[in-house]
């Protein structure tokens, strides 16, 4: 190998050869590890969360990312992670990344939110990790073939569709299961108020995450980044509602 580490970690992924990416997914991990410190540290301060349990979920989120980043060509030829056209990383390899990323959101939540208690906890967790598996079933809607326009500044952007689909997911969702659950394993009661405002918040964030549908819906294109700022506050007013919604009822 003739190039030293940091020649390697500038060097773009996709160029590397098998050597190569071995010590650059060995830097990955340490970067992650180190990151994974840092939130540790930040969500011991803040929310008194535990420091191991912070760090063991980030150590296997870390994992999973520098799996990711090793078994390059595997996961090249099953998601199509690069574009030969365009010489760099696909839309479904972006959501690819934003699955793994999930996680280290949801793990995150859940080590935060574990002060309100553990309905609390598991309730927001799993409202966060929603979106990058619904884009992860669902990302041949983003693919470069039905939007070549991507670059261009137009076309399906899977991180804007997934950060809403984080802000639905930590709001309203987040509470109304919160709620189910208390209903369910304290109260007992299952058929209730809260189990319809979980199917309306659910509604929600899968309204937000395909913008496929709600392109038929509505008057505007989503692939224009005027359209995307439109769909975006009418995601927010929407949330809003529900948030409201979770207060009233």
């Amino acid at each position: 190998m003739d190039k030293s580490l940091n020649e390697i970690m500038k060097t773009k992924w996709m160029y590397l050869n098998e050597d190569e990416l071995k010590f650059y997914s060995l830097g990955i991990f340490i970067e992650c590890i180190c990151l994974s410190v840092v939130i540790s540290i930040i969500l011991n301060l803040l929310f008194k969360s535990d420091f191991m349990l912070c760090m063991s979920g980030f150590t296997i989120v870390s994992i999973m990312f520098t799996i990711l980043i090793y078994k390059r060509d595997f996961f090249d030829e099953k998601f199509e992670l690069f574009s030969p056209d365009l010489l760099q990383g696909t839309n479904q390899g972006l959501i690819l990344f934003l699955f793994v990323s999930s996680f280290l959101v949801s793990w995150g939540f859940f080590c935060a939110a574990l002060k309100y208690g553990l309905y609390n906890a598991i309730a927001f967790s799993l409202a966060v990790c929603f979106p990058g598996i619904f884009l992860l079933l669902r990302r041949n809607v983003y693919s470069n073939e039905n939007n070549n326009s991507f670059y261009d500044g137009n076309g399906y952007h899977p991180l804007f569709h997934w950060v809403l689909g984080i802000t639905v997911g930590s709001g309203p969702l987040g509470v109304s299961l919160t709620n189910f659950l208390k209903d369910m394993f304290v109260k007992g009661s299952f058929l209730n108020i809260d189990l319809i405002s979980v199917v309306l918040a659910l509604v929600l964030e899968c309204f937000v995450l395909s913008p496929d549908v709600a392109n038929k819906i509505l008057p505007f294109e989503l692939k224009r980044i005027e359209g995307m700022k439109k769909f975006i506050l009418i995601s927010l007013g929407l949330m809003m509602i529900l948030l409201l919604f979770n207060m009233i009822i």
